[in-house]
């Protein structure tokens, strides 16, 4: 007997549970605060990108030739950037990152040692001096003869060709 009034005790508590549900409540705090992080993750993650990307306004020049396959593998590209420190002078920096700085002669001697580094693994590989067209001749001159005397034998030098009518 005792066991039968157990059971109908567990079927009835069983049908109040059915008959009332409970609350269903989101709680949104969580959730705001996850899409407020992933808000500001792009936002910082987009930063970066651009930060990596250096829009150059390069020189111009008459007679440049299209360069036909980039292999860039085997190319050691130069930035000499405009810093708009108001005095003119300018930034000097790879494309792997690195910053060197024209007036440091230790910067530049990092520079010149990853310069032989490059012409050691790639004694084929060139290097190309992209230059801000606001910088002075002499700094990219100096860049110029620092890869001379490292030993690059292919420089050349990045420039926005002029079109004649007939090509636009």
């Amino acid at each position: 007997m005792k066991a039968r009034i157990r059971n109908r005790h567990a079927r009835g508590s069983m049908h109040k549970r059915q008959g009332k549900r409970p609350e269903v409540r989101l709680n949104m705090t969580p959730m705001i605060d996850v899409v407020m992080l992933l808000i500001v993750f792009f936002l910082v993650a987009s930063k970066f990108k651009s930060a990596e990307t250096d829009i150059l306004s390069l020189a111009y020049a008459r007679n440049a030739d299209r360069m036909e396959s980039p292999d860039v593998s085997h190319r050691f590209v130069i930035n000499v950037r405009f810093a708009d420190t108001g005095r003119g002078k300018a930034v000097v920096y790879t494309y792997q990152g690195a910053v060197y700085a024209p007036e440091s002669d230790s910067d530049m001697e990092r520079l010149f040692g990853r310069l032989r580094n490059f012409r050691r693994i790639y004694p084929d590989g060139e290097v190309i001096i992209r230059a801000d067209g606001r910088v002075e001749y002499r700094r990219v001159r100096a860049v110029h003869k620092l890869c001379r005397d490292a030993g690059a034998e292919k420089v050349g030098f990045a420039v926005n060709p002029l079109l004649s009518r007939e090509e636009e």
